[in-house]
């Protein structure tokens, strides 16, 4: 038996939603318009198909060339989007999806179940999490061209929030079909064929991105606007510059500091927020290669946390904006608990810590050294605490020497191949832990992959928390097992968790809709338009 057409995943209210809901309902709506272009700017990206890369930077234009099976909205909820309805079993191992009629892909051909079915399969075998989310998908079954039934050998909690366009894009399987390998496909970027509200016109990646209407978008009358412009514009004090010019009319994860903040909101012209990212729940960490002395050492590991203050980064640094991390998930998880064991900031206990695990000072004060790579994403946060780390330990005799990646793949190669010792580093929770938190404890998850289990920690307890709670339907219940998830990740400091990220968007008050589910940028944006 089949339950009702549209399966709520989670309880979940965030309450920055519902004040933007309340606050929908009071002011005046503005009517939508048609037409216009949309310029905003990226850092730059390897590849369109979100299909095989994870983060915002193949995650945003490429959710808008790419549709999926449904969208989230401000509550979680899952809503139709290329699925028009879906129905589940009552032992939650069964999820059937009807698709909309008529819908194709941007080159006129028809998108079909079988088309689904080869999208899953290609996510779950090269995205770095599709084995996390789609792993107890058993198989997928197309008994008519709009139908497609995935069956599960266990349940999934958060299957629907797994079937965004950013996460599991709906790919024409008579394009990459072909025998070729989908990571290195060349229709990642050239002539790229999608079925989402906006095609590809022009991709230069070095300069600029440039999208254009999909006429035949299977939803009515959108999108609104014409052309989306993405300049490749690396640096962000350029950005703030465009945005103060008026060059720019959005720019979602913008990488602002906090500084900069105030000083766009100062122009009288621009909208500064941080909502929108309820379900990316970004963290930083210190992330140390466990493999390796003196960072195998749980005392070492105890002795560098004990030395940096992370209140005084958040406060001092940041400017009072981020939040300290305590643990692997984000303070805004529905999930999230405080309640683990916390380290205080003391210099002193510090170089005890490091005496008692055999790294006394030498006769020039110094204990060992290592170097500390700091990625070449995210500079507004990772340059500053990557120096008051350098600044801190060094305060008890560890030399920390600093090296800058030039480029996103020298660093990508460097920590995918587990050649460094210590980094600066950042990901997303996503909206349910299973997609973007057990990547980085499962023992089967220590992959040449970035962002997977890269720094080489496996514990078979931890392995069973997480297996547990990756089928768990009671919430209550998941909510306990990830309690004790977060508590074991922080006593056994499989990363040093540092304020979490200042993420925030900016945009023209022109611009009308900005994308405002808990996906923010990383939703499609059919929705938005400019006002005259």
């Amino acid at each position: 038996m089949f339950k009702s057409n549209f399966m709520r995943p989670l309880s979940i209210i965030a309450p920055l939603a519902i004040a933007a809901l309340l606050g929908a309902a009071t002011a005046p709506l503005a009517e939508p318009q048609s037409g216009g272009t949309l310029n905003t700017t990226t850092t730059g990206y390897r590849t369109l198909n979100p299909g095989v890369q994870s983060g915002a930077a193949t995650g945003v234009p490429g959710s808008q060339i790419f549709a999926g099976l449904v969208l989230i909205d401000e509550d979680y909820k899952a809503t139709p989007y290329l699925a028009e309805s879906w129905s589940v079993s009552d032992d939650n191992l069964s999820y059937s999806f009807k698709l909309v009629q008529g819908a194709k892909f941007h080159d006129g051909k028809p998108i079909t179940s079988a088309d689904v079915a080869f999208s899953l399969d290609t996510v779950k075998t090269n995205h770095p999490f599709g084995k996390a989310m789609f792993g107890n998908v058993a198989s997928v079954e197309t008994p008519d061209p709009s139908t497609v039934v995935f069956q599960l050998s266990a349940p999934i909690p958060g299957l629907l929030l797994s079937l965004e366009p950013l996460l599991m894009p709906i790919l024409p399987k008579h394009v990459y079909g072909d025998g070729q390998e989908v990571k290195k496909h060349p229709r990642n970027m050239e002539n790229v064929v999608g079925s989402g509200p906006f095609k590809v016109a022009e991709n230069v990646p070095a300069e600029r991105l440039v999208l254009v209407k999909n006429e035949e978008f299977f939803i009515k009358d959108r999108p609104y606007l014409d052309k989306l412009v993405f300049s490749v514009v690396k640096d962000s004090l350029t950005r703030v510059l465009m945005m103060e010019k008026g060059e720019i009319d959005y720019i979602g994860f913008s990488g602002i500091r906090p500084t900069d903040a105030e000083r766009l909101e100062k122009t009288g012209n621009l909208t500064v927020t941080t909502e929108g990212y309820g379900a990316i729940g970004y963290i930083h960490y210190l992330e140390l290669n466990l493999r390796d002395k003196p960072f195998n050492d749980r005392k070492v590991r105890e002795a560098l946390a004990t030395a940096i203050d992370t209140n005084f980064i958040a406060k001092i640094l940041f400017g009072g904006r981020t939040t300290v991390g305590t643990g692997p998930l984000h303070t805004g998880s529905v999930f999230y608990t405080s309640d683990v064991p916390s380290i205080t900031a003391d210099l002193d206990k510090a170089a005890k810590l490091l005496d008692e695990a055999g790294y006394p000072a030498g006769a020039n004060g110094e204990r060992f050294s290592f170097t500390l790579d700091i990625p070449s994403w995210a500079k507004q946060a990772h340059v500053p605490m990557a120096e008051y780390t350098q600044s801190q330990l060094g305060k008890i005799g560890v030399k920390v020497e600093l090296r800058q990646a030039p480029d996103f793949g020298t660093w990508v190669k460097r920590i995918s191949s587990f050649d460094y010792q210590a980094t600066m580093n950042g990901s997303f929770n996503y909206p349910d832990p299973v997609i973007g938190v057990h990547r980085h404890f499962d023992c089967d998850n220590i992959r040449n992959v970035i962002w997977s289990n890269t720094q080489g920690y496996c514990d078979p307890a931890m392995d069973a928390m997480l297996d547990a709670a990756a089928v768990e339907t009671d919430l209550d219940k998941r909510k306990a097992t990830y309690a004790e998830i977060q508590r074991k990740a922080a006593e056994d400091l499989v990363f040093i968790y540092m304020p979490q990220d200042f993420t925030a968007t900016v945009y023209s008050k022109k611009v009308g809709n900005p994308p405002a589910s808990v996906f923010g940028p990383l939703a499609p944006w059919h929705e938005v338009y400019l006002k005259n």
